[in-house]
């Protein structure tokens, strides 16, 4: 098979990707993503997710900008849901936000995204590879929408794994204020050939720690912004 084949075959069965021997560029990389999450997910996309929103994290791989990857269709899951546990898989406390076709925010939700990326080498965990890998995308967890009020407020968000606090930390950690968030998202999704929809779900990445998905109850806790529960099983 192809690099597109082999990588789409291994986030397809939440395997270990395969071996990547190209030097890819950012640039590159995107267009190869496109191909793959076309593969993975031939009914489309629920929406657009950022990732290494953290400055650290963009740091350490050598970037000024945030990167971003498809939500594939079908992954959207309601609060509630039970997971599958599956080796590698992380769960990141994130904000999901509704905007419209320019962008603009109308709705908000608490949400938890469910991620998995598993280099086959140390040596492939570069910036252009997790773009080649749509982010380690998988699924999220979406709770009750509500109309979005404009507010920046710092709000906290606690997740409990079996009643214990296992991540705490502010909405306004991966981004800054919401709105700052879908616009950045919104201008690169423009440039990088997403296809954003009259109405677009936007992931705007991690609040806080990445923890893994062990086996349990858990419970997220987004303040005034709501809350939801979902099960590891």
């Amino acid at each position: 098979m192809t690099l597109v084949g082999d990588v789409a075959q291994a986030l397809s069965s939440r395997t270990q990707l395969p071996v990547i021997h190209q030097q890819l560029d950012v640039d590159a990389a995107y267009r190869l993503q496109h191909q793959i999450t076309a593969l993975v997910s031939p009914d489309g996309a629920a929406g657009i997710k950022a990732g290494v929103t953290a400055a650290v994290m963009q740091q350490h791989f050598g970037l000024d900008h945030a990167l971003l990857g498809t939500l594939y269709a079908g992954s959207v899951l309601a609060a509630g849901a039970a997971l599958q546990q599956v080796d590698g898989l992380m769960l990141e406390c994130e904000l999901a936000l509704l905007v419209d076709a320019d962008g603009l925010v109308q709705a908000h939700a608490p949400a938890i995204e469910v991620v998995g990326v598993r280099f086959a080498r140390r040596e492939d965990a570069t910036a252009a590879n997790l773009v080649l890998c749509n982010l380690g995308a998988d699924r999220c967890i979406v709770g009750e929408w509500r109309d979005w009020p404009g507010d920046d407020a710092q709000t906290s968000v606690t997740l409990t794994h079996d009643g214990e606090v296992v991540n705490q930390a502010s909405y306004t950690d991966a981004f800054g204020p919401p709105e700052r968030a879908a616009a950045w998202i919104w201008q690169e999704q423009d440039q990088r050939g997403f296809h954003a929809q009259s109405e677009t779900l936007l992931m705007t990445g991690s609040c806080g720690k990445v923890i893994p998905a062990a086996v349990g109850q858990y419970h997220a806790d987004f303040g005034a912004l709501g809350s939801l529960d979902f099960a590891v099983v």
